[in-house]
This record gives C-alpha cells, sequence and structure tokens, in this order.
C-alpha cells in the first residue's frame, strides 16, 4: 500500500471517528455516520469532477485539493509535463528528419499498413507526379500502376530492391519498415547509370569480339612463317605467338567478365552440390598441373555439423568459374613441389570453400587491391606465366552475385590463402 492512500485511510477513519463521536453527543450514532460518508464521496465526486475537465483540456495550471487528490494532482500534472517534453523532442526529430528527408536527392515516401500514403519530399513528387493535396491518404498502387510493383508490394518480400522502368526511366526502389504499421519507399533514377554500365559492357563484348578477327589473322600467318622459317627469326616468331596466346586469353576473359555483368539475377533456389562442385575443379586442376605440386582435396561435407552445409545455391558454372580461378592461380604462383590445398570448413555463420598454398605469397599493402580489374603485384612475373590480371575480379563479380565475401590472407614467401565465405541464410532454404 502506497504512502498516499495510507494517509487517505487515515484521513477517512479520523473523519468517521469525528463523525462518531458528534453522532454520540447529539445521540444519532448512525445519522451522522452515513452523512460522514456522504460527505466524503460527495468529495471524492467533486475532485473526479475537477480531474475529468482538466483531463479533457490540460493545462499549466493543475487542479489544487488536499490529501490524496492533491498527491494524484502532483502526479498527473508532472506525467503531462513528461509528455510534453517527449513530444516536443518527436517533434523536433520529426522536424529535423523531414528537413533532411526534403533535401534528399532520392525520392522518399512513407506508408502505412494499408500502402496509404502519408508523406513524401520532393523528389518523390517529382518522380512520380504526386501532388499532396489530392494523393496524401491515396493508396501508392493506385498511382504507380505497375504489375510488378503490385506484386513486390503484396508479397512484402523487401529484402531485395526493385527495379522497374517508369515513365522511361529506370527506377530502383526499397521499401523499409519504419515503426509500427509505417514503411519507408526511396527510390531513385538509375537510368544514366545504367546507361553508363551497360555503355561499358557494350564497348568490351564488341572490342573484344572485333580484335578475335585479327589476332586470328595474325595467329595464321605467325604459324605459316614459323613453318619456313630460319633459326634466326623462329625466337621472335615464337615470342609473337605467345603473345597471340595472351591476348586470345585476356579477350575471352573480358566477354566472360562482361556476359556476367550482364547476366540476371541469380536464381538462389538452385542447389549445387559441395562435392560434385569441387571434384570437378579438384580434377581440372590435376589436368593443368601435370604433377608438379601436391594437390590435396578435403571436401568430405558428411562430416560437418550442419547438413545443408553440403551445398550451395545459385549458378554451378559460376561458381565452378571461382574455384577453378583461384586452384589456377594457386599452381601458377606455387613453385615446383609446393603444397595446394582445396577445403571446406564452417560455422555458425558462414561455409568457407578455400584455397591454400605454400607459394610466393602476397606483399600486405597489395591485398586490398587483388580484385582489381588488370591489377598485378608483379607485372613482369605475372605475364611471363600467363595471367591476364582478371581472374580475381570475375571471381570477386560472382561472389557478389552470390551474397558471399572474398578474404584473403598471405605472408610474402610462406604462401597464401583464398577463402570464399557463404553467410548461412544464404543457404538454408
Amino acid at each position: 500500500m502506497t504512502a498516499p492512500l495510507q494517509r487517505e485511510l487515515v484521513v477517512l477513519a479520523a473523519w468517521l471517528f469525528v463523525m462518531l463521536i458528534l453522532g454520540a453527543v447529539f445521540n444519532s450514532v448512525t445519522g451522522f455516520l452515513l452523512a460522514g460518508l456522504l460527505a466524503y464521496v460527495a468529495w471524492n465526486l467533486y475532485n473526479l469532477n475537477k480531474l475529468s475537465k482538466w483531463l479533457a483540456k490540460p493545462s499549466k495550471h493543475s487542479p489544487e485539493s488536499i490529501g490524496v487528490w492533491d498527491e494524484v494532482y502532483y502526479q498527473l500534472y508532472n506525467l503531462y509535463k513528461r509528455q510534453r517534453k517527449a513530444r516536443r523532442k518527436l517533434t523536433d526529430i520529426l522536424n529535423r528528419f523531414q528537413k533532411s528527408t526534403q533535401a534528399l536527392p532520392y525520392a522518399a515516401i512513407i506508408l502505412n499498413q494499408y500502402n496509404e500514403i502519408e508523406w513524401f519530399n520532393p523528389a518523390a513528387s517529382q518522380m512520380f507526379d504526386l501532388h499532396k493535396r489530392i494523393d496524401i491518404g491515396q493508396r501508392i498502387d493506385n498511382l504507380i500502376r505497375l504489375p510488378e510493383f503490385t506484386k513486390y508490394l503484396q508479397h512484402k518480400k523487401f529484402k531485395q530492391p526493385l527495379k522497374f522502368i517508369l515513365h522511361k526511366k529506370k527506377i530502383i526502389l526499397n521499401i523499409t519498415k519504419y515503426s509500427e504499421g509505417q514503411y519507408l519507399l526511396s527510390a531513385r533514377d538509375i537510368t544514366a547509370m545504367s546507361q553508363v554500365v551497360n555503355m561499358r559492357r557494350d564497348f568490351i563484348s564488341n572490342a573484344s569480339h572485333e580484335l578475335r578477327t585479327p589476332l586470328t589473322v595474325m595467329s595464321g600467318y605467325v604459324e605459316f612463317l614459323s613453318h619456313n622459317a630460319g633459326d634466326n627469326i623462329k625466337v621472335p616468331l615464337e615470342k609473337i605467338e605467345e603473345q597471340i596466346v595472351r591476348m586470345n586469353k585476356i579477350i575471352s576473359e573480358l566477354i566472360e567478365l562482361a556476359k556476367i555483368e550482364s547476366s540476371a539475377t541469380i536464381d538462389s533456389s538452385v542447389r549445387v552440390e559441395i562435392n560434385a562442385l569441387l571434384q570437378d575443379v579438384y580434377n581440372e586442376a590435376l589436368s593443368l598441373d601435370n604433377n608438379e605440386h601436391r594437390i590435396v582435396l578435403d571436401i568430405d561435407t558428411d562430416d560437418l555439423k550442419h547438413k545443408d552445409a553440403r551445398y550451395l545455391y545459385g549458378n554451378y558454372d559460376e561458381l565452378r568459374m571461382v574455384f577453378s580461378n583461384l586452384m589456377t592461380n594457386a599452381i601458377r604462383y606455387t613453385p615446383p613441389d609446393g603444397d595446394i590445398k582445396l577445403f571446406v570448413s564452417e560455422n555458425d555463420t558462414v561455409i568457407s570453400i578455400a584455397v591454400q598454398d605454400s607459394g610466393v605469397g602476397i606483399q600486405y599493402e597489395h591485398i586490398p587491391r587483388l580484385t582489381e580489374r588488370f591489377y598485378r603485384v608483379d607485372e613482369g612475373r605475372s605475364r611471363e606465366i600467363g595471367g591476364t590480371g582478371l581472374g580475381l575480379a570475375i571471381v570477386k563479380h560472382v561472389l557478389d552475385r552470390h551474397s558471399a565475401n572474398l578474404a584473403i590472407q598471405s605472408e610474402y614467401g610462406k604462401g597464401s590463402l583464398f577463402r570464399c565465405d557463404f553467410p548461412r541464410s544464404k543457404l538454408e532454404h
């Protein structure tokens, strides 16, 4: 029992005691006790009425009273002040949010649980032709009438963004939970960026195809000259042929990279068995290696703790390309009689497939740039052993498409570890 209530009970007992004394004096105990109780009830009803009026229209000045009612008014007034302070703070936050979103170059729209528009910024008004006077309260799918957008809203699978064409513009749109019963829709125009990407991809693809014809002609003439050449020009012709082969390889990898960039989104429902995938990569590596290294395969996924670790999800050919490139690099940069290991490991968050070698290693400052196109640690050595500078760029791009990460650990002169981490959330179907 709280102290104010205890005091009120003491006051009530004292009041009834006074009524009892007066009743005894005037020889009407029952009448005086009843009158005292009625007076006490009337006093409380009076204070309840004052409280009701104040709650209906709160002000800075709370009602005044005595006893427990004074404590009630005091507590309610303090609660009222705290609420006003919190409301002012919330209003300030909302005003700052609206000012910041007003200045955003991206469209921002707040939707309620029924997909009705509650607020939008000027960029959204311009992008979707919205008007505050008539479109606030309208359902967003009544204003953006596209089947793919309607389907996106209905399914409520907002982890992946939606791309669509609207008024000849390419839009990328995200929806995130904003607060209880509210969602924040954000969108931006990526038309120019898409055009640049398409131009770059088309240029690489077209240039690569166009270069193949003259290289084929050159290769034919070199081969013809080699059959009829004397010893004094055979060495230069062999060098020319090596460079032609290297150019053809660069062109093939550029075309492959352009193809990957223009491919549709990965179908994450397709299951790829890790054992079969890595066995194919291992056999390919043995064929390429010609018994120059000790290559070990450790992929017994049946021994792993989680049964889902036996599978990846995505494109088999692209995943095979990743591990083939890593194994090829390990073979190229590991001295003869060195060790190369292809293995699988896991923890509670990722399943990892890694290639470890005892090769030349990589200096620390080069590691962050290894996945850049045409970046080489040692250009002379890379050309000498047939590297193009595109292998790790392809690896990184394919892993990004599969929501995986590439981790690189290396110590110069002692070897390297290239590990591909696939998040378990993407694997559990």
